[in-house]
């Protein structure tokens, strides 16, 4: 989606290194998240595949620079916080 993100990259929730993560990506919701008017605004990614809210994970269009730094953030979380094989843990969003 360059017109919209021009480094687009994708990332996904639950994160891949959850047991949770790692489904196949054809299956996931795809969305567009823009910052809009001081808040996030979600959009469908492709017209071709509409969001069902029935997928079992969503991948985000988003820049490659934030996805590097989310996925830097999710794996010192796990390393600071110790969180073991299979623990469970909540994720809660904030802006």
């Amino acid at each position: 989606m360059p017109e919209y993100v021009p480094n687009d990259s994708c990332d996904e929730f639950p994160f891949a290194g959850t047991y949770e993560g790692g489904t196949d990506g054809r299956l996931c919701a795809d969305i567009l998240p823009l910052y809009e008017n001081g808040q996030w605004v979600l959009y469908e990614a492709r017209a071709d595949k509409p969001v069902t809210f029935n997928e079992p994970c969503v991948r985000g269009h988003v820049d490659v620079d934030a996805n590097s730094s989310a996925g830097g953030k999710y794996g010192a979380f796990v390393r600071n916080q110790r969180v073991l094989d299979t623990e469970k843990f909540d994720v809660h969003a904030v802006s």
